[in-house]
């Protein structure tokens, strides 16, 4: 996998896991994303500066927030979100994860900022159900919701494109699937699971890959150990869904190859 694929299936899992450390205290979001690949650009951002537009936006929208000038602040956050792809696709995992959460964060001190982002994610809704399956829009629908803490409104949004285009529904699952097991919607989360030992495998090649990239990152602790937690999370969720369906057996191998991999506590009490 490349390191852009890498980053923008894995950035929004990165965050998630390192939620609660200090790398996130600051803003308090998101989930099963998570920092390997937008870690990289981060880093490489932090680092080296940030001299193309949608760098210097998000640095403004952060310094006119600290600065007390909110509106200014959420003027950077909008253009940011509507305009960072078109100019450097490289952003695709920093604005749905670091980014919303800076806006989140403007939110809790100026609440139309929160409206606003709200209303972004309504529209995206609203166009997603009006028939525009598209795998992107989605992304950014539950990676709002992720940082906004609804999630429920991920599962019922996922629900309704189960009925409209399950076909879609089948594409758009991984990034809905910790939303739907969080839920505890087991047998919706099956039907879309399909072969878990394919699912394991691709796990696995994610998990080793990213244990290379670590191994050669000079942020390699921070790195290992978000792979490390990201392998985990699916694991489990993938146990929990086979357990919860009455495929007791089918999990206790998932479990057993899993372990194989990585020796986690988590994975050993899934079962």
């Amino acid at each position: 996998m490349a390191v852009s694929s890498l980053t923008a299936f894995l950035v929004p899992r990165v965050i998630g896991v390192l939620r609660g450390s200090w790398l996130l205290r600051r803003r308090s979001i998101q989930r099963y994303a998570m920092r390997a690949g937008a870690f990289v650009l981060l880093m490489s951002m932090c680092s080296c500066g940030t001299n193309d537009d949608p760098g210097r936006a998000l640095e403004d929208a952060r310094r006119l927030a600290q600065k007390g000038d909110y509106e200014g602040a959420l003027a950077k956050h909008v253009w940011f979100h509507e305009n960072a792809l078109a100019i450097n696709s490289a952003y695709y995992g920093v604005r749905l994860s670091f980014a919303l959460g800076d806006w989140v964060e403007l939110g809790k001190k100026y609440p139309k900022a929160l409206d606003k982002l709200k209303s972004v994610r309504d529209e995206k809704t609203a166009r997603l159900l009006a028939g525009h399956l598209d795998h992107d829009l989605f992304n950014d629908v539950q990676s709002i919701n992720d940082n906004l803490g609804e999630n429920t409104a991920t599962v019922e949004i996922f629900k309704r494109i189960d009925v409209l285009n399950p076909d879609f529904a089948a594409q758009t699952y991984d990034l809905a699937d910790e939303a739907l097991v969080e839920a505890q919607e087991y047998k919706l989360t099956r039907k879309y699971l399909g072969d878990p030992t394919k699912r394991l495998a691709t796990a696995r090649e994610n998990f080793e890959q990213g244990m290379q990239f670590a191994k050669a990152s000079k942020h390699g602790d921070s790195s290992r150990r978000a792979f490390e937690r990201i392998f985990e999370q699916r694991i489990v969720r993938i146990i929990t869904v086979l357990r919860e369906t009455g495929e007791q057996e089918s999990a206790k191998n998932i479990q057993m190859e899993a372990l194989k991999a990585f020796d986690s506590a988590e994975i050993k009490n899934a079962l």
